[in-house]
């Protein structure tokens, strides 16, 4: 008869377990316990054997009959509150004591019990805090197999079970070791609606496991972000360099706010009035356009020079230049020794105007250029001309003299083009 009860026990606990393959919601999940069991009937206000509800409570050795297993199935309701089913099997050893006897001994009778209950958590599941201490209140139905102190027949009819419904109080307490797994310690009273069945307390410890997979963070779509730098390649203007995102992507090295592909001067802290560059002088001229950068002026930054009727308009060079080059190469220093000699110990000015070819973008371009008449002038200062007689300008690619589809129609397009007036002699 006993092993009979024992397989209507097992069986009962394991349809109570597979509860928890059904239904889950990440924002209300199941909680699985699977604990041992220590049931006491001693301390509970009964007549003898027993005692006063709290007399001898933590009397683990001579009133406390442990066992395994109890598995609890919860669901929880709201963030502080769940509902739980729960099924216990024990085997009872103790029952009580009497003035001559620190305990009372028993012939393993078997214990079964069913229970529903509500907990409320203190800390609920949105809390950081892994303690999560709670109360319960519910009930259910206990069986206790009959012996010499429960029966509710003159005889005691060995094996049966006598059974009653209860009236159920809990404290406990889930302590989460991660978002999965964690340990629990509840311990509970159980008052009988019937005389024959004892009052008694139950206590568990064991494992709790969250049967519901949580997102702490929110799935990101996986993009493709080449640079690395957070920003997708679809909306990133700078793809391949990392950037920063509030310049959609792109760098900018010398942190004054404007994207290196938008900066004019990409190394020199500068203000976007001035394309990125800055105006040392503060005449209005950003340094890269100003002949004068270190004095204010108003003829491109510098000084104005009063205009004088050129005498005679001598002559016209062009300077050539490699690609993507702007240095002076030995053929075009000694157009400009010519230069220098023609208008040695004269008043004069001389204009310079850069030019490219198609090749690169418009931008660059006009950097070359501009960089190419900036070495023009450099080269005629070195040789002792005066810088403000000197005016420069960037063409870019927007004035070629011969074809771009050609090579050689490029070469005559890479070039600089000086235009010298005599004011006197």
């Amino acid at each position: 008869m006993k092993k009979k009860y024992n397989i209507l026990a097992i069986t009962l606990l394991l349809i109570v377990g597979t509860q928890s393959l059904f239904s889950q919601d990440k924002s209300k999940p199941w909680v699985l316990n699977v604990e041992a069991n220590a049931v006491d009937v001693y301390p509970v206000g009964e007549n003898t054997p027993q005692d006063e509800y709290f007399d001898e409570f933590f009397n683990l050795t001579d009133h406390w009959s442990i066992g395994f297993p109890k598995v609890t199935i919860s669901k929880y309701l709201s963030d502080n509150m769940s509902v739980n089913l729960s099924g216990a099997f024990n085997k009872l050893k103790k029952w009580g004591e009497f003035p001559d006897s620190p305990k009372v001994d028993v012939d393993k009778l078997t214990y079964l019990g069913f229970d529903g209950m509500f907990n409320y958590y203190f800390t609920g599941l949105s809390k950081r805090s892994k303690l999560k201490p709670f109360i319960g209140l519910g009930g259910g139905y206990t069986w206790i197999e009959q012996g010499q102190y429960n029966t509710f027949s003159n005889g005691i009819n060995k094996d049966e079970l006598v059974g009653a419904g209860t009236i159920n109080g809990a404290l406990g307490a889930n302590y989460w070791i991660s978002d999965r797994i964690g340990l629990n310690l509840q311990t509970t009273y159980k008052h009988s609606f019937k005389e024959y069945l004892t009052k008694h307390w139950q206590h568990s410890f064991g494992v709790v496991i969250n049967l519901t997979k949580t997102e702490n963070k929110k799935k990101v779509e996986e993009v493709k972000d080449r640079d690395g730098d957070g920003v997708p390649d679809e909306t990133d203007l700078c793809p391949d360099t990392p950037g920063l995102k509030a310049l959609e992507g792109c760098p900018d090295s010398d942190g004054d706010g404007i994207a290196d592909k938008d900066d004019v001067c990409p190394t020199i802290f500068g203000f976007k009035e001035f394309d990125g560059c800055k105006d040392s002088d503060g005449d209005g001229y950003a340094d890269n356009i100003d002949d004068c950068p270190d004095v204010k002026g108003t003829n491109k930054g510098c000084p104005e020079v009063k205009e004088v009727e050129p005498k005679e308009v001598i002559s016209e060079k062009i300077i050539y230049f490699a690609f993507d080059n702007s240095s002076i190469n030995a053929e075009s220093q000694a157009v400009l020794e010519e230069v220098v000699n023609l208008i040695k110990d004269a008043n004069y000015s001389i204009s310079i105007d850069g030019h490219g070819d198609h090749i690169g973008t418009k931008e660059y371009n006009y950097k070359l250029s501009l960089d190419r008449a900036e070495a023009v002038k450099n080269y005629l200062i070195d040789k002792g001309l005066s810088r403000i007689l000197i005016t420069t300008k960037g063409e870019g690619e927007s004035t070629p003299i011969a074809s771009n589809d050609t090579e050689e129609g490029r070469a005559k397009n890479r070039r600089a083009e000086l235009t010298i007036k005599i004011i006197s002699q």
